[in-house]
């Protein structure tokens, strides 16, 4: 759909068509002599839903197409959510690459304050979030909003989503409103395939909640002898690991040297 320069070039089919997306939209239509601007009106408010749905679709050309008649790539709907949102959360990169190549807004939020690179995290699309992340997508979210996001996945055990956030630039340290960490509800919750996911993948045992509790402390006061264990051994595989780092490291600056 061009933008039409005056009444003279418009069909009446035409006309009336737009008339009626005018009416449906309540734009008023509008009355004027400039017809012009009563399709461009048209136009604006309903490119962001025919970018959205083109994202959604994974219409590359019909939103090439919409962006050659005009629409700004980083429009966005009501709830504020641009094509980039939709092609983040369908996992689609070619789609988010060819946005971002003409301009999209990498760091937009939508109503709810979340960006193209929070639909990526949540629809679990890792080849998204590195693209994202790579071209300054971040999270501008506190960190206590991110413990708390991260405690949630612990409880609920979803150790994809929460890899997920990690690979954002989350950490699995960080804590919510109650100095709570993921490894502290793992432990609480006696999931012993969390706890040794967070461990692994960079908890501490030795942070402390507003309690003063560590996820050890919790272990003893829960009398979860084998989660008491586990953290024990996993502790000292990690002291093992990282002394063998420290001396690979060593060793080959002194044979660099």
């Amino acid at each position: 759909m061009g933008i039409v320069q005056s009444k003279a070039t418009v069909s009446e089919d035409v006309y009336r068509f737009w008339s009626a997306v005018a009416s449906s939209l309540r734009l008023g239509w509008l009355g004027a002599n400039d017809t012009a601007k009563e399709m461009k009106a048209c136009q604006m408010a309903i490119f962001p839903l025919l970018l959205n749905t083109s994202a959604l679709r994974g219409d590359l050309v019909g939103l090439e197409g919409h962006l050659q008649q005009g629409a700004d790539v980083s429009l966005a709907d009501s709830s504020g959510r641009t094509a980039l949102h939709l092609a983040a959360g369908e996992g689609d990169v070619v789609q988010v690459r060819h946005l971002l190549k003409r301009g999209a807004e990498i760091n937009a939020r939508d109503s709810r304050g979340e960006t193209a690179l929070h639909d990526a995290i949540r629809h679990k699309n890792s080849e998204v979030v590195s693209l994202l992340r790579s071209e300054g997508a971040h999270l501008d979210t506190s960190t206590v909003e991110l413990g708390s996001e991260m405690c949630c996945l612990a409880y609920q055990g979803d150790h994809e989503q929460m890899l997920m956030w990690k690979h954002a630039g989350v950490s699995l340290n960080f804590a919510d409103e109650l100095g709570r960490t993921p490894l502290h509800v793992a432990v609480c919750s006696n999931q012993p395939d969390m706890v040794q996911f967070c461990l692994r993948n960079g908890s501490s045992l030795e942070t402390q909640d507003c309690f003063n509790n560590t996820p050890m402390d919790e272990a003893a006061r829960l009398g979860l002898h084998g989660l008491t264990e586990l953290m024990q051994a996993e502790g000292c595989q990690h002291s093992i690991t990282s002394l063998e780092e420290e001396m690979t490291k060593a060793l080959d600056e002194l044979f660099v040297v």
